[in-house]
């Protein structure tokens, strides 16, 4: 971990949530408007007085808050920029538990509250994945049958990092697999059943669920739905992807973690109109391809 990265994180942590909390409040403008209309028209005396102190002070606000805003953006850019470089202390490692730097204060819990924040849009006081927790304390290794807590550690430290970058802007596996999604409508159609369940599902299931869920697409393209269905699945599960989205264990498809966060933040992306119009919960190439579909049918009838 860069030097003092803890005592960094931490003041950071708490200037954005101090920033927030004075960016929520609200300057009465309205209020300064009708002031200084009253002082156009040469109210006098102790009135005017009174007023100009008051209008004085308004505008003061207002230039406090308009300051904060952009000192805001530049916290969380620092926030991110930060967390693109996050990594524990090797030194400290204990079988499946990584501490952070034992020599500065620990991470508060401001620091995981702002970065999910970032993130979801949601504070958490700590990131959760199936393999390990992110938490005040360190990061714990929850699952190693299939990697050593190393390779976990490495993985889930890839995830955070790309998100971070994603966020910043930069270059960053997150986009490139919310892009390659994009093209593949049958994969996205799995990967939501996958994602909403949260649990594991068996080809049939996925069948199952497609078939009530989206029962006018399948009756539209009958010849070859499940077909293509069975296809997506096995592209989520293929080795054309850096890190999997979707695992298979006898016969049983599940989400991994990574394919969870670019699930998630496609459809955040989705939520904010930045892939264009769409509604929340399904990627906008989907959408687009229902709609068509839809619209020959109607057109044909």
């Amino acid at each position: 971990m860069v030097e003092k990265f803890n005592e960094r994180a931490n003041a950071l942590a708490t200037e954005y949530w101090r920033l927030k909390e004075t960016t929520a409040e609200r300057a009465d403008e309205k209020r300064l408007e009708e002031i200084e209309k009253l002082l156009e028209k040469g109210i006098g005396g102790k009135l005017r007085e009174n007023l100009e102190v008051e209008a004085k002070r308004l505008r003061h606000e207002m230039e406090s808050k308009s300051n904060a805003f952009i000192r805001l953006d530049e916290v969380k850019k620092e926030i991110l920029e930060l967390t693109a470089d996050l990594a524990p202390n090797l030194d400290l490692f204990d079988q499946s538990f990584f501490p952070y730097d034992s020599e500065h204060e620990p991470i508060s819990e401001e620091y995981f509250t702002a970065l999910t924040t970032l993130f979801f849009g949601t504070p958490s006081p700590g990131i959760q994945f199936k393999v390990a927790t992110f938490s005040t304390d360190g990061i714990h290794v929850i699952s190693s049958d299939e990697h050593s807590p190393l390779k976990v550690l490495g993985y889930v430290l890839m995830i955070i990092q790309e998100t971070a970058k994603k966020m910043l802007g930069m270059e960053n596996t997150i986009d490139k697999n919310c892009q390659r999604l994009k093209q593949n409508e049958y994969a996205l159609i799995a990967l939501e059943i996958l994602h909403k369940e949260g649990r594991r599902l068996e080809m049939r299931e996925i069948k199952e669920i497609a078939h009530r869920e989206d029962w006018e697409y399948k009756e539209l393209l009958s010849d070859v739905y499940d077909k293509e269905l069975v296809n997506g699945v096995a592209y989520l599960v293929s080795n054309e992807w850096d890190y999997s989205l979707v695992k298979e264990s006898n016969g049983k498809y599940e989400m991994t973690d990574f394919g969870v966060w670019v699930w998630k933040l496609c459809n955040i992306e989705v939520s904010r109109g930045e892939w264009g119009s769409g509604k929340k919960g399904a990627l906008k190439s989907s959408i687009d391809l229902h709609k068509l579909f839809k619209f020959i049918k109607k057109e044909g009838t």
